[in-house]
């Protein structure tokens, strides 16, 4: 079995270990400092001596399997073991401000199902349908003034019936003796991850967001630098579009509301000269086709400008194709199924109904036009 001098210790960062087997990618070590993946924290990665541990997971019988893709050092062997400390403390900051919010979030009547520590936010998934965005505000001022109060964080090995009768927020679900994290005065769970010595390391939190998962309201949270940088990232931001917008910081949502009007005004401006245009287009190519033949070319407009250049009405046939291969057909369903069976090598995909009909086609559209004419001119 594997020494975990985490457990005893959660800032040792160095150790001597030595090799004592080989489980397919994984090393295993008679110490360790690396914390396997467990409780939403990902595995701790860094080197042993030469070699980069990717990854660390749990064997079959719990003890950490170092991952280490490729050679690997032999049976027997000790060498230096470094945690990519930046790494693990990251984690180690997310899970105890897991903790102190999942705490709050059941002051409040919230509880959690499953919590995940990420690269660049943290998740509470709780058992709640809806919570108000107002709310998990005040749990972040809550929580904000618990990191500023720096209570300790410690964690306590006790029998399963001393751990039963501190009523905790979330059942026990090992067996025999029961690790438990306690923030002081504030909360107390059974966990076996690594841990913080106060919530004063936590440094900055923040409500990032929610989402919908399995009918429930997952929670996003960020602490320590990812807190820091969001919070940076987001200043550049809002500086950056007050310059682009002309506008005071408390008037940019003013002023883009301003511009989304503009831009829709803009839009259905556009919008009614492309179609214009389409019909003006469709009524020279129109003139200068005989009468009784279908009216057929290739334009650059979008084929859907040509909504209203013709008549539902109109007796005359027409294929109209733009540059993305994008078609219109205005003709019966008849001649229309005559279309796409005499021009199978084209792929004419699409239908319609009434005398129009749109889609898509592939190939050499001014060939497929010319084939188009003399099936329908022919």
């Amino acid at each position: 079995m594997t020494d975990r001098l985490y457990e005893s210790d959660g800032y040792m960062r160095e150790a001597e270990a030595t090799v004592i087997g080989i489980d397919g990618d994984g090393v295993i070590l008679d110490r360790t400092v690396f914390y396997p993946e467990g409780g939403g924290q990902p595995g701790d990665r860094g080197m042993l001596g030469r070699f980069i541990i990717s990854d660390t997971l749990k064997g079959e019988d719990g003890s950490p399997r170092h991952i280490i893709k490729g050679e690997k050092p032999a049976v027997g062997e000790t060498l230096p073991l470094v945690l990519d400390w930046e790494h693990r403390y990251l984690y180690m900051m997310e899970h105890s401000a897991q903790h102190l919010v999942s705490s709050i979030l059941f002051r409040h009547g919230i509880g959690t199902v499953a919590v995940h520590q990420g690269e660049r936010f943290f998740t509470i998934e709780t058992d709640s349908a809806s919570i108000d965005d107002a709310l998990l505000l005040s749990v972040e001022d809550e929580a904000l003034r618990a990191v500023s109060e720096g209570h300790a964080i410690e964690q306590r090995e006790m029998s399963h019936e001393e751990a039963e009768a501190l009523g905790m927020r979330r059942s026990i679900k090992v067996e025999g003796r029961v690790k438990v994290v306690f923030i002081s005065g504030l909360d107390a769970v059974a966990c076996g991850g690594v841990h913080l010595k106060s919530t004063s390391e936590i440094g900055e939190l923040s409500y990032y967001g929610q989402e919908r998962i399995r009918g429930h309201v997952r929670t996003m949270w960020k602490c320590g630098p990812l807190a820091v940088s969001s919070r940076r990232e987001n200043l550049a931001i809002v500086r950056a579009s007050s310059a682009l917008l002309s506008s005071e910081i408390d008037g940019i949502v003013e002023a883009i509301g301003h511009l989304a009007e503009e831009n829709a005004e803009l839009r259905h401006m556009v919008k009614k000269a492309r179609r214009a245009s389409a019909s003006f287009e469709y009524s020279l190519h129109r003139r200068e086709t005989e009468e009784g033949k279908a009216v057929i070319f290739h334009t650059s407009e979008e084929i859907s400008s040509f909504e209203d250049a013709i008549s539902e009405t109109d007796s005359q046939e027409a294929l109209i194709v733009d540059d993305s291969a994008r078609f219109m057909f205005h003709g019966t369903g008849e001649r229309f199924s005559k279309l796409r069976e005499g021009l199978k090598a084209y792929s004419l995909r699409g239908g319609g109904r009434g005398m129009l009909y749109r889609g898509s086609l592939s190939g050499d559209i001014s060939r497929m036009l010319k084939e188009a004419g003399e099936l329908l001119n022919g």
